[in-house]
């Protein structure tokens, strides 16, 4: 477990400074913010004592913490101009090695590695380093003999990583995981096993597991960037859009600038949109079929049903789209009539003019030319026969239309009764519908 005390100072003052110091210090940084920035203070103290330091001993010693502190906090490029004019320290060699290697300048990093070696030790991480090397740079063959020479008398997370990764790169799966997994008996917080094994069974369609070691993943420090990019997809693709935003925020927080993220994070943003949108076509899909309901499937008097049909209301969406005043105004509809009709609006959540209160229908449909919802005449889909004969009675706004009853229309204004069918069945799928001739305005 990493501690998230720190105390950068007394770091680098303790002598000797070894790379594993250094490389533990590294782990620590990201462990939080505060150390992050306490980091970002100690380059800015060292830049200052440089300038001003006039012993070239102590000046030479803090321009190789400048140059390790620049390579902790990624600032790669500076940190290498640093310890370049450094590199006959076998420290300074290592770090300018590291960043040879993350510029990948493979050839150079194997030159700074060998330098950095101490005679007479064994120098057992310098040489997985040099095998790492060789693996990057496409050698997996030469690396695993390097892996394989020093394995006889070491059994480490790291040299079985390297192991693996190699076997992986020849092609040998199976024997690759069981190198990983020997990682994990040693390191079960290994974030880069526990990323190659997420990654391999993400590809081998094994979700669950990929889900499994993705999350282990992350959880260690500091943050596995990849790791929790992949983890996001996945969740992504599983619909669950919260948690997939959730881990494309946590790499932004680290890297604001990071582009992957960034633009993971706006489709996560648009897919968690589409879903909402989803489920709201979903109740609205519901909403209608319940609207849709005929009149006659339901248990009524004689009488309600005849006054029904002579009003023209065929289904519960008509009856929301009339009030209580409209219904007893008509001829022979009483108050026993009235108390069927609210009976059965109110197994299905709805009463006498909902319609007229709320919005139950679709969303009005989107014109094809500019997304925006049809408003007019020229929007609907009708024949061009029925078309003329709507502008001569000189509306233009579907609002307009929709106000009419359909008595007005075959009486008043001579269209026949395919005309208003054909009106009828546009204005449907809008949500609306021509007034019954028998409306009560």
């Amino acid at each position: 477990m990493v501690s998230n005390e720190l105390d950068l100072n007394e770091a680098f003052t303790t002598e000797p400074l070894t790379r594993e110091n250094v490389l533990s210090l590294k782990n620590q940084i990201y462990t939080s913010k505060a150390n992050y920035e306490e980091l970002e203070n100690k380059i800015k103290a060292l830049r200052s004592s440089i300038s001003s330091e006039k012993d070239a001993t102590v000046a030479k010693k803090n321009n190789l913490i400048l140059g390790i502190c620049l390579w902790i906090s990624g600032n790669v490029e500076e940190a290498f101009d640093v310890l370049n004019a450094l590199k006959t320290n076998k420290t300074a060699s290592y770090f300018l090695g590291k960043c040879h290697q993350e510029r990948e300048e493979y050839e150079k990093a194997l030159e700074c590695f060998e330098h950095s070696k101490h005679a007479n030790e064994d120098e057992f991480e310098i040489q997985v380093n040099i095998a790492e090397i060789q693996r990057l740079s496409g050698d997996s063959q030469g690396a695993l003999k390097i892996i394989k020479k020093i394995s006889k008398e070491h059994d480490d997370a790291d040299l079985h990583y390297q192991w693996a990764h190699c076997l992986d790169n020849i092609g040998e799966y199976d024997e690759a995981l069981t190198h990983y997994n020997r990682t994990l008996e040693i390191d079960p917080n290994h974030p880069r096993s526990l990323f190659r094994l997420a990654y391999y069974y993400d590809l081998s369609g094994d979700d669950e597991k990929a889900l499994e070691y993705y999350e282990k993943c992350v959880e260690t420090v500091p943050l596995y960037t990849n790791a929790m990019i992949n983890l996001g997809l996945m969740y992504e693709d599983n619909d669950n859009y919260d948690k997939a935003i959730s881990c494309f925020y946590i790499v932004l927080q680290s890297y604001p600038n990071h582009k992957t993220a960034k633009l993971f994070l706006k489709d996560a943003e648009a897919g968690l949109n589409m879903l909402y949108d989803d489920d709201k076509v979903k109740k609205q899909d519901k909403e209608i079929e319940v609207l849709n309901i005929p009149i006659s499937d339901f248990e009524l008097s004689v009488r309600s049903k005849n006054c029904l049909e002579r009003m023209n209301i065929i289904t519960l969406a008509d009856l929301t789209k009339v009030t209580e005043y409209e219904l007893l105004s008509y001829k022979n509809f009483g108050e026993t009539s009235l108390t069927e009709i609210k009976h059965i609006l109110n197994q299905k959540g709805l009463h006498l003019g909902q319609a007229v209160e709320s919005d139950l229908f679709l969303d009005p449909v989107v014109g094809a030319d500019n997304g925006e919802p049809a408003s007019t005449i020229s929007q609907l889909e009708l024949s061009d026969d029925c078309r003329n004969a709507i502008q001569k009675m000189g509306c233009e706004a579907i609002s307009d239309l929709a106000s009419k009853a359909e008595t007005e229309l075959l009486e008043q204004y001579g269209l026949t009764q395919a005309f208003v069918d054909e009106i009828n069945n546009q204005l449907e799928t809008l949500g609306l519908r021509l007034h019954s001739g028998n409306n009560v305005d």
